[in-house]
């Protein structure tokens, strides 16, 4: 089994990253008005996916290639300020 050199602290940018998405049961649950808005609706239902999809890219690509990681968690980052800015409305 081969050793896993990565620093503690890029494992827990990857799931801080995560952290999130347990504003989002809180954000279906209050927010009714996307009940009656496909796109909004389609976007709240599918980002988790999106956020846990990007995550798991993110820990498989850490070592080899970083730079990759980085730039799915900075969109992943700016996809939860988007999120928020539409739950906001």
């Amino acid at each position: 089994m081969e050793k896993d050199n990565t620093p503690r602290w890029k494992k827990l940018i990857i799931w801080l990253s995560l952290l999130p998405l347990l504003w989002w049961p809180v954000s279906i649950i209050h927010d009714s008005a996307y009940l009656f808005n496909g796109t909004k609706r389609l976007l709240m239902v599918l980002f988790p996916f999106y956020a846990l999809g990007s995550v798991v890219m993110a820990w498989f690509c850490r070592n080899e290639r970083p730079e990759i990681m980085w730039i799915l968690l900075i969109l992943l980052w700016l996809s939860y300020a988007a999120i928020f800015a539409i739950a906001a409305l």
